[in-house]
């Protein structure tokens, strides 16, 4: 971001204002949330649980009487919550001291931290563009970032070539590649719109870590993923 910084990826200005370092905030603290929330649960039951990101949106933007909750929306985000619920439980009693269940509290509390930060870049993206606000979130969410690392109590500084690429590649394609063009986004559309990749991104998720990771997969997980899938599509095709 520093070797660009000419090419309008760092705007101090824009890193100088409060908005910016309250987005920073909330996204560092939702991959604090994310990670700490991964190691009870599994990736498909995570990957559904995010996806229910796209159905707080349109409800936090109500909440701020920025849109309007249409029958259609309303029934999209109930259908989507209900599905979470079936994902959660798996149609089963839980008790909240289980490790499995807290980690989906925490990858649902994950949930809200990303639609705050699509609601809240919105305006930031409209007045500075894409690339200025993408620059400024990775710089601010990297640095307070930093704070939690004594959070990982096995932490090792001995990374194998394959541990480098892997953390090369999330960086580079799926945070850094992904912010950017979600942001340049944002530049045109609302942030409900621009939540409807969303039940793409849950079904290659969860159908990856099925095949991949044997994650358990039964009949009320599958009802409750074409539950939160159809929400998301309704709340999409609403707007």
């Amino acid at each position: 971001m520093l070797l660009l910084r000419r090419k309008g990826w760092v705007d101090w200005t824009l890193l100088r204002a409060r908005p910016i370092w309250i987005v920073g905030f909330v996204n560092a603290f939702g991959y604090v949330l994310q990670f700490q929330g991964q190691r009870f649960t599994t990736s498909s039951d995570a990957a559904l649980i995010i996806s229910t990101a796209a159905l707080m949106i349109p409800v936090l933007s109500w909440a701020r009487r920025s849109e309007k909750m249409a029958v259609k929306k309303g029934l999209g985000v109930l259908s989507g919550f209900l599905g979470a619920s079936l994902v959660v439980t798996r149609g089963q009693a839980v008790s909240l001291g289980q490790a499995q269940f807290l980690g989906d509290v925490l990858i649902l509390a994950t949930a809200v931290t990303i639609a705050l930060v699509f609601i809240y870049s919105k305006d930031l993206v409209v007045q500075k563009g894409g690339r200025a606000v993408t620059g400024g979130m990775i710089l601010i969410t990297s640095a307070l970032l930093i704070l939690a690392i004594p959070l990982d109590q096995g932490i090792s500084i001995n990374f194998s070539w394959d541990a480098v690429f892997y953390v090369a590649f999330l960086a580079v394609v799926a945070t850094l590649g992904a912010y950017y063009f979600l942001m340049k986004g944002l530049e045109t559309v609302s942030p409900t719109i621009s939540s409807v990749i969303l039940p793409i991104e849950v079904i290659v998720a969860v159908a990856l870590s099925v095949v991949i990771f044997n994650d358990p997969f039964n009949i009320v997980s599958g009802t409750g993923a074409v539950l939160i899938v159809a929400g998301v599509l309704l709340v999409s095709s609403s707007t």
